[in-house]
């Protein structure tokens, strides 16, 4: 029984690297691939599309993905598309950038996180350990919330939030705070009648009628949902 336990814990982590720039994702190979015995790169593309034939084809455990790069489109729905192809693929958004805004649409498309290409190796491998496990990674430059949002929406199929833009969520995720239309304008840099027309669309896509209900749809907890004031503002 020991001996079958020993060789299920040194099964490698099948990963599938899909980054279009190639330095970054080569160096990261070698990296990964001097750890042998825990990870095992079956494959690597700088292509959306082809990252996700790759998915189909060999079912890693794990794809670390930047988002950035050709043929990857609408986020949320790339994720989706991953988790339709291969269901025990799990999504790590690898990015060089801690937008907020992209963080959510991984989220919102089933991704298990999200961490910077600046980070340390080491907080890189406590990542991909996190995931494996069926846990959460969010990058500590992204705002504490996130760490909420991503938990959140883990298992679920997300339908109607993916209808959602970009802005749209950053916009809705705001609202969960219990920010005014004033307060959000303010931290986009929009002005609080583009707010008024983003939250009408939120909530044409989700067929609710105001902020508490649309908030709900997109966090769960109750303790936050509390907090949200049954208003109709718009």
């Amino acid at each position: 029984m020991q001996g079958r336990d020993l060789e299920r814990k040194t099964i490698p982590i099948q990963i599938l690297l899909a980054d279009d720039h190639a330095l970054f994702r080569e160096m990261l190979a070698e990296v990964l691939s001097h750890k042998g015995h825990i990870y095992r790169i079956i494959g690597e593309t700088d292509d959306g599309e082809e990252a996700l034939q790759l998915v189909a084809r060999h079912k890693p455990d794990l794809l670390l993905l930047d988002y950035d790069m050709p043929r990857v489109g609408r986020l949320s729905s790339f994720c989706q598309t991953v988790t339709q192809h291969s269901p025990t693929t799990r999504t790590l958004i690898v990015s060089g950038y801690a937008k907020e805004e992209i963080a959510l649409e991984a989220a919102v498309g089933g991704a298990c996180g999200y961490i910077l290409k600046g980070a340390r190796i080491a907080n890189l491998l406590d990542a991909i350990a996190t995931v494996q496990a069926g846990g959460v990674w969010v990058d500590p430059h992204l705002p504490p919330h996130m760490f909420r949002v991503f938990l959140s929406q883990i298992g679920k199929t997300a339908t109607h939030l993916g209808q959602l833009s970009r802005q749209e969520l950053h916009v809705l995720a705001l609202v969960t705070q219990g920010l005014s239309n004033k307060e959000i304008g303010t931290r986009l840099y929009i002005s609080q009648k583009t707010v008024k027309n983003h939250l009408s669309h939120v909530f044409t896509k989700l067929g609710v009628t105001n902020r508490r209900q649309a908030a709900l749809a997109f966090l769960t907890e109750e303790k936050k949902s509390n907090a949200i004031p049954e208003s109709r503002e718009v």
